[in-house]
C-alpha cells in the first residue's frame, strides 16, 4: 500500500472504528449493569479507566487515537501512515502474537448483532487494503 492509499484507508476506517468502539462500550456497559446495577456515565467511565476487566479494550482505543493523531499531524510522513494502517490491520489479525484484543472481541461478534455489523464494515475496508 502506498502513502496515498494509506491516507485514504486511515480516513475511511476512522468512523467505522469509532462506531465499533462505541458499540462494544454499549454492550460492555449493559453487561456490567446487569451484574452491578445501573451506573452513571461518569461512574462507568471510571470503571473503564480504572477497572482491570476492561483493559482488553485499550488496544482498540489506542489504535483509534493513533489514527486521529496521524491524520491530524501535518508533519506525519509516509512511514507513520503506513505503520498506522498496519497497526489497524494487525489488531484484527489472529496471526499477531500476544494480541490481547481478539480473545475478548471475537465472542462479541456472536453476542451482539450491532458489533457484528460494524465488524463487517471494518473487515470490508481491511480486505480492500489486502487487494492493493
Amino acid at each position: 500500500m502506498n502513502d496515498q492509499q494509506c491516507t485514504q484507508f486511515l480516513s475511511e476506517i476512522r468512523r467505522p472504528l469509532l462506531a465499533l468502539h462505541k458499540a462494544i462500550l454499549d454492550h460492555e456497559r449493559a453487561s456490567y449493569e446487569k451484574e452491578f446495577g445501573p451506573v452513571t456515565p461518569a461512574a462507568f467511565l471510571q470503571v473503564l479507566i480504572n477497572g482491570t476487566g476492561f483493559r482488553w479494550l485499550t488496544p482498540l482505543s489506542t489504535i483509534i487515537a493513533n489514527v486521529d493523531e496521524i491524520l491530524d499531524d501535518k508533519e506525519a510522513d509516509a512511514t507513520d501512515r503506513i505503520a498506522a494502517a498496519e497497526a489497524v490491520a494487525g489488531l484484527f489479525s489472529p496471526d499477531q502474537p500476544n494480541n490481547t484484543f481478539l480473545p475478548r472481541y471475537l465472542p462479541l461478534l456472536q453476542a451482539d448483532p450491532a458489533i457484528l455489523h460494524l465488524h463487517g464494515q471494518v473487515s470490508q475496508l481491511l480486505r480492500g487494503t489486502q487487494a492493493k
